[in-house]
């Protein structure tokens, strides 16, 4: 923002822009209002060209709003659904403490096979890493027993090192405007992702131990646990409870914060409400919207598997370029 504003760009915080508007077959601007004081008051841009880049859960509803119609338009939400365990160790970690986020593996990246023990499943790929809590997120993100319960787990949280799984999802959901003009969100874990999720919690759980965690529990409702005392046979038990954890609504424990594919890039008109260089369509034969464009991880074809800020950053200079090719 700052490097845009040395270029003569001009911000409006607190600006929320309800449509896109259209004259003669083109972009026109954006209409909106702003927020930042006491009573909102509209406002207008005049620009030809307008990208898009309000994430993968707003992006395509702004577009809908503004009269942009293709059926894949909202659909093929990909989550990167999290599942998780607390570790707790012999010394204080401080999870909330020097870097944030600091750890990763990337060993089942990619689709593998059952384990050779016989417990964890086959799955579709994931990644585990330190997961970033202040104790605020931390005590929203633990399971729900009791009061007293959850008091003696915020008592401990000084030891917790917390491990997620980022899954790969090939199922999809989507996103569309509730009656209350915010994005309603419908996914639901498959099977092939559920067990994927399973695979996760028991390979975390094998970390967990092998950094030498004297307890672990499953971010889940109910938890299961695991405590030190209960030794190999107990973690046995252990990996087998988490490799059947059900994965229904209300039950493991989901997280995200990488939302993509609402808006996909592709060269199929009919699959993809974007081309490859960000251009909105209009239909699925492949009519482009003049001065619309897309700049953020609503284009992701499917789910990128990794953390998706660098390709998010690739497709929004992709998309710049493909602005720049239009205008000469």
């Amino acid at each position: 923002l700052a490097a845009a504003q040395r270029h003569g760009a001009r911000l409006l915080a607190e600006a929320r822009v309800d449509r896109v508007e259209l004259g003669d077959g083109r972009v026109s601007g954006v209409r909106g209002l702003l927020r930042g004081e006491q009573v909102a008051r509209p406002f207008h841009v005049a620009a030809g060209t307008v990208v898009a880049a309000a994430g993968a859960l707003r992006t395509p509803l702004l577009l809908a709003a503004s009269g942009v119609v293709h059926p894949q338009l909202g659909r093929n939400l990909r989550l990167h659904p999290v599942v998780a365990v607390a570790a707790f160790m012999a010394e204080p970690v401080e999870a909330w403490r020097g870097p944030s986020q600091a750890a990763r593996s990337l060993q089942f990246c990619r689709a593998g096979s059952p384990d050779a023990q016989g417990i964890g499943p086959a799955h579709g790929g994931f990644v585990i890493e330190s997961a970033p809590p202040h104790p605020g997120l931390f005590a929203s993100a633990l399971p729900w027993t009791g009061a007293r319960e959850g008091l003696a787990l915020l008592d401990r949280l000084r030891w917790v090192a917390p491990l997620i799984g980022i899954v790969r999802d090939h199922g999809s959901g989507r996103v569309r405007t509730s009656r209350g003009g915010r994005p309603r969100i419908e996914y639901r874990l498959d099977r092939a992702d559920g067990a994927t999720a399973r695979r996760a919690l028991v390979e975390m759980a094998r970390l967990a131990r092998a950094g030498g965690a004297r307890r672990i529990m499953s971010v889940a409702t109910p938890p299961a646990w695991w405590e030190g005392a209960d030794g190999d046979a107990g973690f046995e038990r252990f990996a087998r409870a988490l490799a059947r954890q059900p994965t229904a609504a209300n039950r493991v424990s989901l997280f995200s914060a990488h939302q993509m594919g609402t808006a996909r890039a592709g060269a199929d008109a009919s699959a993809h409400p974007c081309d490859p260089g960000g251009r909105v369509r209009t239909d699925t034969a492949g009519g482009i919207l003049p001065g619309a464009y897309v700049g953020d991880a609503s284009l992701f074809p499917t789910a990128s598997g990794v953390n998706p800020m660098l390709t998010v950053m690739a497709l929004a200079e992709r998309t710049a370029r493909a602005v720049l090719a239009d205008r000469r």
